[in-house]
Parts: C-alpha cells; structure tokens; sequence
C-alpha cells in the first residue's frame, strides 16, 4: 500500500493581519485534505486572536521568540511529516523537513512607504531568507516571480507558479434593490463598487477623482467603498466631502454581503497600484460583476480578457472605462460573461492539486535547495 505524501501545514498565518494571507491558507489546507494521495497535519491550528495592546504584544513575542524558531519544526518532526508547507515568509531558524514557503508579495521593495524603515527592512531579510532557505517557493502569478528572481536573485526553476481559486460562496447572487437599500442604504440606481484598504496602493484617491467625472455623465450613479472604516488621509477625506451622499460607506462586510454587492453592482473598480494576485478579481469575476482593473504588476494576467484594464495613474482613464460599462449594456454583459467563464478556472481544488505535485517534486528530490 502506498504511503499518503504527509505534509506539515503552518495554521499560523490563518490569523495573519492581511486578509488575503489569512484566506490562502485556510481555503488550500482545506483544499489540500480532499486531495488524494495527500495527509495534512495541520500545525498549530488554534483560532484564538490576541485582543488588546498587551496581549498582541505577548502574541507576537511567542511568535517571534518561540513558535517560529523551534516549536513549529519540532511538531512536524514529531509528526513525521515528509514536507513542511509555510504560506507565508515566516519559517522556522532551522529545519531539516523539506522546505515549501509561499511568497504573496514583493512590498517591501516595491511599496516601502507602505512600511516603517525599519519596517521594511525587516519585511525584505524575512522575504528574502524564507525564499533561499526554501526548497521550492510557491507564488501566485508569473508577474511575481518575475519579481522574485530580479529582486531577491532566486532561480527561475525554483519558483512554482500556482493561481489561487474562489470560494464557492462567491456566486451570482439576486437580491432585490430595496434589501440593498435596507443592509447598506444603497439607493436603487446604478452603483459602483470599489473593495479594499486604506493602503496608497489600493489607490482610493484616483477613484474618488474619477467617480466626480463618471458623475458628470451619469449623475444618477453612486460610488460604494466596502473595506474602509475610518479615513486618515485628509486628501481622501476632502474628495468623499466633496462627493457628499453619492458616496455610500458600509464599512467591513461579511463574504456574503460581498457576493450580493458583487452581484448587483453596475461596475467594480479595481485600479490597484500593486498586487501579488488579486484575489478580489476573482471574487467579483465569479459574482458576475462587469470589472475596470489597473494595466500594471499582476492583475492582467489574473483578468485576461475578462475586462477593461486602464493606466491606474490617470483620473481621466478610470472614468473612461467605467462609462464604458455605464453607458453600454452590451459591454457590461458581455464582461459579465466572459467574467464567470474565466472565474471558473480558478478553484482551489485545482490550487491543492498542482501544490500537492510540487509537494511530490521535493520529496522526490526533484528541487535542490537554492545555493
């Protein structure tokens, strides 16, 4: 009988403060145990977040101190596990398991105003460890292993390529407008949808100068901003004054209120400076939503033809390419279908099968470990 490959699965990054981090590793873990010829132990898999200043701060010495430097390789030792797999660029001081990590950005280089200095030279010595330590490193688009191997000096052949998938919660959903209006006081008339942080990056700003020319020729149209509680930037705080109610703000949603708002809204804007992946494209693709997505880093290659992609940088060209969708039902239904068509070759099940391969390809010693 043949000995399931059994993999040593890092839970840590479950409660790891960036979303995107946190849902890669619950969704392939997941994914991973109804693949066959697979075992995952799944490795500290506690779902307790630290709450309040002190706690977070005991959390993190553990972390750092404890949990990384010795106590996650001696569990899978204990384990024996035949490949230890971390989503995420925190791995253990020293390990003789074969080594997976998977990489989600380059920031730290591309985006250091994102960090503090120190900050980001941090984020840069734990990337660029992880990745030479790494038998094999796991990213999820051509664009960043691009990234890697220019920035961090790493052979192409060491990198695997796996796309993320969509959870099946993320679906054409119909809701009635006046639910729309009762859940997050959307009026019923056309809306478009941004998704994101208060990072530079998510480029909120340029939006918002957008949406005040979309409004000149479609002045019935409001914006929605899901993801944002609190403005600190006083620029962005003067354009929302200035957009007054045709701004609606629900703040933090759950998934379900997600899919619903992907599912109804006229346009979703996504002109992002930079991303590994963008795992909203896939969301809102798999939703049916009509997506204007940024030219640059990844996100091309996650919407191939499934959208317009426009210069992120220029106010002008982001309305051009919602009034493209406004203004033409044929060009919103069409990118609604081409959408769900290319959506549906992401799934996680397909993200669990190619990991297991590579899996396979370091136990087998196909991957030597980076010199």
């Amino acid at each position: 009988m043949t000995r399931l490959l059994r993999i040593g699965f890092d839970m840590y990054p479950a409660r790891a403060s960036s979303p995107g981090i946190g849902r890669y590793t619950r969704e392939l873990s997941a994914a991973l145990t109804r693949t066959p010829g697979v075992h995952v132990e799944r490795l500290n898999t506690s779902d307790t977040q630290a709450t309040g200043q002190v706690s977070r701060l005991l959390a993190g010495a553990r972390r750092n101190l404890s949990y990384y430097p010795a106590a996650l390789d001696r569990m899978a030792t204990q384990r024996d596990v035949d490949v230890l797999h971390c989503p995420g660029p925190m791995i253990p001081l020293r390990t003789q398991l074969p080594l997976v990590v998977t990489i989600h950005d380059v920031l730290a280089w591309r985006a250091p105003e994102l960090f503090s200095r120190s900050g980001a030279a941090q984020q840069r010595l734990l990337v660029t460890r992880a990745a030479r330590a790494a038998d094999r490193i796991v990213v999820a688009s051509e664009h960043l292993r691009s990234e890697l191997v220019d920035l961090v000096g790493i052979a192409p052949e060491q990198v695997s390529v796996i796309a993320l998938g969509v959870d099946g919660r993320f679906r054409p959903i119909t809701t009635e407008p006046i639910a729309l209006a009762h859940r997050f006081g959307i009026p019923p008339q056309p809306f478009v949808l941004w998704v994101g942080s208060a990072e530079p990056r998510k480029n909120l700003g340029m939006v918002l100068r957008a949406f005040s020319l979309v409004r000149r020729r479609a002045p019935e149209c409001v914006l929605v901003v899901v993801g944002i509680d609190q403005v600190t930037d006083p620029m962005i705080e003067r354009e929302l004054g200035q957009l007054g109610p045709s701004v609606i703000r629900p703040g933090f949603v759950t998934d379900d209120d997600l899919a619903a708002l992907y599912s109804a809204t006229t346009c979703f804007v996504f002109p992002s400076l930079y991303e590994g992946f963008g795992l909203p494209l896939l969301e809102a693709m798999a939703c049916g939503a009509p997506i204007v997505a940024s030219d640059r880093t990844s996100i091309p290659e996650v919407l191939g033809d499934a959208g317009i992609l426009v210069d992120a940088q220029h106010p002008d060209a982001i309305a051009d390419g919602i009034e493209q969708v406004l203004l033409s039902e044929s060009v919103a239904a069409d990118l609604r279908t081409r959408g769900q068509a290319r959506s549906a070759l992401f799934t996680w099940e397909r993200c669990a099968t190619l990991t297991a391969e590579t899996y396979q390809q370091v136990k087998s010693g196909h991957a030597t470990k980076w010199q």
